[in-house]
């Protein structure tokens, strides 16, 4: 015992500075890296589930306590990441390829339920489907308005940004290149409102927005997202104005530029870094925006994606399936996005963090 504490104890000294060390550190990064994207692949795997409810049979259960072995811990989490519909054929109900419909003739009954109104909703209802794999990816996009719910967020999301980057672009301008009455004020008061949280303006926005008679509607929701951002968009902006040299403009100006057209075609273009920053966190936030949404819309095919997802997450049927569906289109393109633009993040919040 005491020789294999020696050679432990050896092994971790000789680790501060060896291999052992770095490969204890990647052992640890790996770890800490499934466990981060554990939920992601679980989103993943349930998308391919055929499952309406959290109470399906087909869900594997893990053994009870204190009866689980390796295997079990190892088939939970492999199925928990890799489904296994995947593998396997589809579900086809038991009979419907050896009955044909066309060769028995029609019974009293028939002609009953052929006389009956809801005949014909009641026999598409029990109308056994076949389910594959990717089932819950199709009957999104075929059977709800997932389609509509992505370009009313597209909408919301683009338009509530440009608005929002335009507003907290001039306002910050106006903060870093001019000196007026209450400058110190209103700068603190602007900041100052990012410490209230953002439940406890949904009543104040809505009855403005219903004073303009934009409830329900497009405007209205890109009114109230399109300023939820701006003291953070203007705290970007101000300090990339700051850090731009003042020669700059002064040169623009002995060229006959006047104090607007100096800053569409000299400080915006060089400030590209900290106004995609601000575009990005404008979009993202009215791009996943929930409560404002559910406030102010109630029209169905005005609802953006947040909302729409809630179609199926009831009381009494939860379609996760069809729910991780829709949550693993979404995210497709917002990751493409962040990984085209990380470059712009990170040059956005650095740049004028240090000055002199």
């Amino acid at each position: 015992m005491l020789g294999i504490g020696n050679r432990i104890s050896s092994m971790i000294k000789i680790g501060k500075t060896g291999p052992a060390r770095v490969l204890l550190v990647h052992l640890a990064l790996s770890f800490a890296c499934i466990i981060a994207t554990f939920p992601v692949f679980r989103v993943v795997a349930i998308s391919f589930r055929n499952t309406d409810t959290v109470a399906s049979t087909e869900t594997l259960k893990f053994p009870p306590r204190g009866e689980a072995s390796f295997g079990d811990y190892v088939q939970f989490f492999g199925d928990a990441v890799i489904p296994y519909e995947l593998f396997r054929s589809p579900d086809i109900p038991e009979g419907m390829d050896t009955v044909d419909e066309g060769d028995a003739a029609p019974t009293d009954e028939d002609l009953d339920d052929f006389e009956d109104e809801f005949a014909s909703l009641d026999a598409e209802d029990e109308k056994p489907k076949i389910r594959y794999w990717y089932s819950n990816y199709v009957d999104l996009f075929t059977e709800y308005l997932f389609l509509q719910w992505i370009y009313n967020s597209l909408i919301i999301a683009f338009s509530a940004s440009f608005i929002g980057v335009f507003l907290a672009a001039t306002t910050a301008y106006a903060f870093a290149r001019f000196n007026f009455p209450g400058k110190q004020f209103a700068n603190g008061f602007l900041f100052t409102t990012q410490m209230i949280p953002a439940p406890m303006m949904i009543i104040p926005v809505y009855l403005v927005v219903k004073s303009l008679n934009l409830g329900n509607t497009y405007a209205g929701l890109v009114l109230a997202m399109s300023v939820t951002t701006l003291p953070f968009s203007i705290m970007v902006l101000r300090g990339y104005f700051e850090t731009i040299p003042k020669s700059l403009e002064d040169a623009a100006r002995v060229d006959g530029c006047n104090p607007i057209s100096t800053f569409f075609r000299i400080l915006l273009p060089l400030s590209t870094p900290a106004l995609a920053i601000a575009f990005l966190f404008s979009f993202t936030s009215a791009w996943t925006e929930f409560l404002l949404a559910s406030t102010l819309i109630d029209d169905v095919e005005l609802r953006p994606w947040t909302l729409g997802l809630m179609e199926f997450s009831g009381s009494f049927d939860s379609r996760w399936g069809l729910f991780a569906a829709g949550s693993v289109v979404i995210a497709i393109p917002s990751m493409m996005l962040f990984l085209y633009s990380s470059k712009y993040v990170v040059s956005g919040l650095t740049v004028g963090s240090v000055k002199g």
